[in-house]
């Protein structure tokens, strides 16, 4: 009679495909949570910018006792060259920042006597891109029509 060895020699066949199957479960839970990661990270880089053109301005304002005029979008005012790093830019990746300085004949949505707006709008053609921008800048926008964002610097 042979007697069979009890000890076995690899896994089978079963044993792999529960590992598998476990494994692209927990890979199936973790990628979407990483485009989040990646999207907020994005964000708060546009978060970044914005606050470096808000610092310029008010500095401009301090030196010049003006605003900056307004340019069109995409465009870094020539007034804030001097307060901004060599290199900065108002396109970015997969967004576009305006510097806003208007003349309001009816005022701010909440506060009609406002006459003058000075800001920063963004405009976010890449809706996962978009939704992170409105969690991280969340109260600093003032008001939102589709995918383009207005944050107001001063208002007077």
């Amino acid at each position: 009679m042979q007697r069979m060895d009890t000890k076995r020699g690899g896994f089978s066949l079963v044993e792999l495909l529960v590992a598998v199957s476990i494994v692209g479960i927990l890979a199936g839970l973790a990628i979407p949570n990483m485009r989040n990661v990646t999207f907020r990270a994005r964000a708060t880089a546009v978060f970044g910018d914005i606050q470096v053109v808000r610092q310029a301005t008010l500095d401009y304002n301090a030196d010049q006792s003006a605003w900056p005029a307004e340019v069109g979008s995409g465009v870094v005012p020539p007034e804030l060259t001097s307060f901004i790093v060599d290199g900065f830019s108002f396109q970015g990746d997969g967004y576009e920042l305006d510097f806003e300085n208007q003349t309001l004949p009816s005022g701010l949505p909440g506060n009609p006597n406002v006459s003058r707006m000075v800001g920063m709008s963004i405009t976010v053609p890449d809706a996962p891109l978009n939704n992170a921008i409105v969690e991280v800048l969340g109260g600093t926008i003032v008001w939102s029509i589709g995918n383009t964002h207005t944050i107001v610097f001063d208002a007077s």
